[in-house]
């Protein structure tokens, strides 16, 4: 067993004004889940995809606004957001201020991005 340190907050490839860690994944020795926290700055978007598997948002700061298929919601700091399977999302930071939330999915953290996104807009994140 070993106790493994966070590492620091890395751009994320593509993302203007996108930073992230991972809290949970496979550095860690997680291959099943993972857990991010990420630093959006006013203005920055994730564009449209999907996952076959749910994803959860937990915004800790500012607010997000995100589009879960025909929906948009504004979610505060300290609420949760449920994306389901398969439904196209696309979020972005409107506010002024520096977002902050953890997203957690049941996948592995090393290919997620590239075996588990399907990008409907914008290009992938890596």
């Amino acid at each position: 067993m070993t106790a493994h340190p966070l590492r620091d907050f890395q751009p994320v490839p593509t993302r203007s004004g996108t930073r992230d860690r991972n809290l949970i994944g496979t550095e860690h020795g997680v291959t099943s889940f993972f857990v991010l926290e990420v630093r959006m700055e006013a203005g920055a978007a994730v564009p449209l995809h999907t996952h076959p598997v749910e994803e959860a948002w937990v915004v800790t700061d500012g607010a997000l606004t995100l589009q879960i298929g025909d929906d948009t919601v504004v979610a505060q700091a300290e609420s949760v957001v449920r994306i389901p399977p398969d439904v196209p999302h696309a979020l972005r930071n409107d506010g002024r201020a520096e977002a902050r939330a953890l997203v957690g999915a049941p996948w592995n953290r090393a290919t997620f991005f590239t075996e588990a996104t399907t990008y409907i807009e914008g290009t992938s994140r890596e």
